[in-house]
C-alpha cells in the first residue's frame, strides 16, 4: 500500500507538470484510453465478462468515477498540489454519510465523531490557504463527493462484478465522456508533456496493481489507512517542486482530515464498509 500511494502521488505530481500547457481533460483522456487499451486484452486472457450483468450500476459507478476524476485533475492544475489531492481524499466522510442513506447502514458514533473532525479540518483548510470560499474549493470538494457516491455503488456490486469489471467500466465512460472535449480543446503535447502524460497512466496502473495486491494479502483495514500517505506526499511535492506552503490554519486541518479520513478508513474497513481506493 505505501508503493501504491507513492505511485498514486507520481500520477498527481505529473498532473500537475503537464496542467499549464496540456487542459485537464486530455490528461484524464490518455489516463483512461490507456487504461482501456490494457484492461480489454487481461479481461479476455482470464474470461472476465467485460460488460457484467448489473449494466445500470456499472455505468453509475463509470459517470460518477468520472465525474470525480475530470474535478480532481481540474483542481490539481488550479489549486496547490497537497491541498487539491487532499480534497479529494476527504471522500470517506461522505462515504460513511452516503451508506447510511443509500445502503441504511448503521453509523456507529466514533465513525459520527470522525466525520465531524474531518468537516472541522475542511473549514479550517478553507478559510487558511485556500482564501475562503472559492470555485476552486467547491470542485475539489465535489470531486471527494462523486467519489464517495462511486464508491459506495462499488460497495453495493461487491460480490456480483468481477473488480476488473467494474474498473472497465469507469475507465470506458471516462474516455467516452473526455473524448468531445478533445475536439474543443486538444494540445500536441511537447517532449516534457508527453513524459508527464505517460507518468499519469503509469502512476494509475502500478498504484491500481499495488494497492490491489495489499488489499488481497492483508486485512482492508491494516492497509488502508496508509493511502493517506499520498496526499502528504503531494504536500512535500509542492513545497519542494513550488514553494507550497501551509498556513497554521491550514496546516491543523490538513492534519485533522488525514488523521479523520485514516481513522475513518480504518472503522469502515472493520465494519466491513465500502473502503475507499483510488482512481
Amino acid at each position: 500500500m505505501v508503493r501504491a500511494a507513492f505511485a498514486f502521488s507520481v500520477m498527481a505530481l505529473c498532473v500537475k507538470l503537464a496542467s499549464p500547457r496540456v487542459p485537464s481533460m486530455e490528461i484524464v483522456f490518455t489516463r483512461s484510453f490507456l487504461s482501456v487499451l490494457v484492461l480489454v486484452p487481461l479481461m479476455k486472457m482470464n474470461a472476465i465478462p467485460v460488460w457484467g450483468r448489473h449494466k445500470a450500476a456499472l455505468v453509475m459507478r463509470g459517470v460518477t468515477g468520472f465525474l470525480a476524476l475530470s474535478l480532481h485533475f481540474y483542481t490539481i492544475g488550479r489549486m496547490p498540489l497537497g491541498t487539491a489531492v487532499l480534497l479529494n481524499y476527504s471522500a470517506p466522510l461522505f462515504v460513511v454519510l452516503f451508506s447510511a442513506v443509500f445502503l441504511k447502514e448503521k453509523v456507529r458514533p466514533m465513525l459520527a465523531v470522525l466525520v465531524c473532525v474531518c468537516f472541522a479540518g475542511l473549514y479550517l483548510l478553507l478559510h487558511g490557504d485556500a482564501g475562503g470560499w472559492n470555485m476552486n474549493f467547491f470542485w475539489g470538494v465535489l470531486s471527494a463527493v462523486f467519489s464517495a457516491i462511486a464508491y459506495v455503488t462499488i460497495a453495493s456490486l461487491k460480490g456480483r462484478e468481477s473488480s476488473l469489471t467494474i474498473i472497465f467500466y469507469f475507465t470506458l465512460v471516462s474516455t467516452l465522456g473526455s473524448l468531445p472535449f478533445l475536439f474543443r480543446s486538444f494540445q500536441w503535447p511537447g517532449t516534457g508533456d508527453l513524459l508527464a502524460l505517460l507518468g499519469v497512466a503509469a502512476g494509475a496502473f502500478w498504484g491500481q496493481l499495488w494497492m490491489t495486491r495489499a488489499l488481497r494479502r492483508a486485512p482492508a483495514s491494516f492497509v488502508s489507512p496508509f493511502s493517506y500517505l499520498t496526499p502528504l506526499l503531494s504536500f512535500l511535492y509542492g513545497l519542494f517542486f513550488w514553494g507550497e506552503t501551509l498556513s497554521p490554519a491550514s496546516l491543523t486541518g490538513m492534519i485533522l482530515i488525514l488523521g479523520g479520513g485514516s481513522l475513518l478508513s480504518y472503522w469502515g474497513a472493520r465494519d466491513e464498509s465500502t473502503c475507499p481506493t483510488q482512481e
